[in-house]
Order: structure tokens, then C-alpha cells, then sequence
């Protein structure tokens, strides 16, 4: 069973309207909503694949509610702490050219006793093996320690993980030594405040990861190449050209793909190939992490991968 842990989810509602226009009011054609958050949304897409997940994390107040009725009628299996604070929520604009605006409320604040709680319940779920997938942002302070508690139990357990994080969630969690750590390099410059520029700054980057004992890194580049490092050396991947649609939640999909690739026991290469073309395959749809094996696969066979070191 793979568990993903998503601290700062969000009901995701989408808009759609003929156009926005700053004042006076404008009728809306066709309103829709789905859980967001990079945990669920690798959840998502590994359903997809045919892999069962759990998707767990914190979910407060009545938006909390109707996310777990949206999990469970996608199928989504879940275990979330419920907490005092409400679940935020995110309103897209979509006009029928393709342009949206997007506005996120701030997240909800979450007490020391429910971080703890979301800790311990994720002990036992680690305990029975699987991966444990840490992603996203943590919504307050009294949270930035969990991807790092959860982290440190894991290597204490054998069970493998995948931080995919920024901020102070992410350099916490990265000194508990997860299996694969992933960001993108926005994210990268920001939360550890190194530019990367060169194929050499970001092989550099990500052989201080592996030095330390991350098994494999991985740093995203929007629709350029990527770079990626393990035990037999660092490569560079070239995802193949497509037309953007949205690309929300293609890291998500590459982290989904990547793992479904580890669980058929592929080579990291080709596991990593079909993570970045389920990252692509997501970008060129509306629809959040919901590509299908087969359309996956298609993509695979455009990606470009090449060896920088060993």
C-alpha cells in the first residue's frame, strides 16, 4: 500500500465563465469541484495506474467534510485528522480561451496535539510497508516537523519515501534522509538559496543529496529538462513537446509515475522516463492527474534521456 500525506489540501473549484472583468457581477456557465493537494493528487493518479494508495493528512470545519465525500466517490481511499481549523479553499476562473486566474485562501492553523496525532496514525500505516509519500506545503509552523518525524520513523522501519516539499517542511524533511527527494527549481532556489544554472549546478545539487544518503534527487524545471541523480550516476531527461493545458499537478503525476515504475521493480531510468511523460501527459489536459496508462505510455517514447555521469 502506498500512503500519501498531504498537510495543506484544498477544495479545488473550478469557474467557468464567458470572461473576467474587475467589477459588477459576471454569471458563471459551469461550476465544478475536486480535491486539490500534491498528495492527493499523486493518490489520484496512481489509482489510475492501478496501484491502491491511502491518502491521509489534515482536514478541518465543513470543507473538510465535503472533501471526504469527493475521495471517497473518486475512489480515493482515506484517513485524515480531522482538526479545528478549516480546510482552505481554491477558486479557478476559466475563460473559453484557455486563460485562468486562480485564487487560494490562506491555510488553516493546526495545534501541536494535531500535528502529533497525524504523526502517530502515520506510524502505524508505516509499519505495514509500502511507500510513504510526503508532498506538498505545511499550512503552519506547529506543522513543518511532520514530513520529518514521518521520515525519520520510516528509515527506522525499512519503508521507503518520497519527499516532495519546499520551504522549511522540505529542509527538515530532506535531513531525515528520505529515499527519493524531488523539487522543482524555483522551489530548489528558494528553500536553500543556491542558483542553478549549468548542467554542473544542478548535478552538484543533487550529488549533496545523494552524499547524504538520498538514495535518488530529482529537480523539475517546468517544461525543460530535468535532472535527476542515483547510485549509478545523474542523467538528464528531456520531456517530450506538447501543447500546455495545465500543468498543475504534473510533479505530482512524474512522482506517481515514478513510483508505479519502482513497483513494477523497472530500472530507475525507465521508471524515471515514464514519471516524466505522466508529468507531460498531465500538462496537456485539463483535468488534474488523471492521465491513463496508455496515454502514458505513448508519451514514453518521446522521452529523452541521457546519462551525465556515472
Amino acid at each position: 500500500m502506498i500512503t500519501t500525506v498531504t498537510l495543506n489540501p484544498m477544495l479545488d473549484k473550478t469557474v467557468e465563465v464567458d470572461a473576467i472583468r474587475r467589477g459588477g457581477v459576471k454569471r458563471a456557465t459551469k461550476v465544478y469541484s475536486i480535491v486539490g493537494g500534491k498528495g492527493v493528487n499523486v493518490s489520484r493518479q496512481l489509482n489510475l495506474f492501478g496501484f491502491p494508495t491511502r491518502a491521509t493528512g489534515f482536514l478541518g470545519g465543513e470543507i473538510g467534510t465535503m472533501l471526504e465525500r469527493l475521495l471517497k466517490e473518486e475512489g480515493i481511499a482515506n484517513d485524515f485528522v480531522r482538526i479545528e481549523g478549516m480546510t482552505r479553499e481554491g477558486v479557478t476562473y476559466r475563460e473559453p480561451d484557455g486563460t485562468w486566474t486562480a485564487i487560494f485562501e490562506p491555510p488553516h492553523a493546526v495545534l501541536p496535539a494535531e500535528a502529533e496525532q497525524l504523526i502517530e496514525k502515520c506510524a502505524a500505516f508505516i509499519k505495514e510497508g509500502g511507500w510513504l509519500v510526503c508532498s506538498g506545503s505545511s499550512p503552519a509552523i506547529e506543522s513543518d516537523h511532520v514530513f520529518r518525524s514521518l521520515i525519520l520513523e520510516s528509515r527506522r522501519c525499512g519503508t521507503a519515501t518520497v519527499l516532495d516539499s519546499y520551504g522549511e517542511a522540505f529542509t527538515k524533511g530532506l535531513e531525515a534522509v528520505p529515499t527519493v527527494a524531488k523539487l522543482n527549481r524555483d522551489e530548489y532556489e528558494l528553500s536553500l538559496g543556491k542558483v542553478l544554472r549549468t548542467d554542473a549546478d544542478f548535478v552538484q545539487a543533487l550529488q549533496q543529496w545523494t552524499e547524504m544518503g538520498v538514495t535518488y534527487g530529482i529537480i523539475t524545471d517546468g517544461p525543460r529538462s530535468l535532472y535527476a541523480a542515483g547510485p549509478d550516476g545523474s542523467w538528464k531527461v528531456s520531456p517530450p513537446s506538447i501543447v500546455t493545458v495545465n500543468a498543475t499537478g504534473s510533479g505530482d503525476s512524474l512522482v506517481a509515475g515514478l513510483l508505479q515504475g519502482f513497483e513494477r521493480q523497472w530500472p530507475f531510468e525507465e521508471s524515471l522516463s515514464f514519471g516524466v511523460a505522466a508529468g507531460a501527459a498531465n500538462a496537456r489536459k485539463w483535468e488534474v492527474a488523471n492521465s491513463t496508462y496508455d496515454e502514458v505510455v505513448e508519451l514514453k517514447t518521446r522521452v529523452i534521456i541521457r546519462r551525465l555521469q556515472s
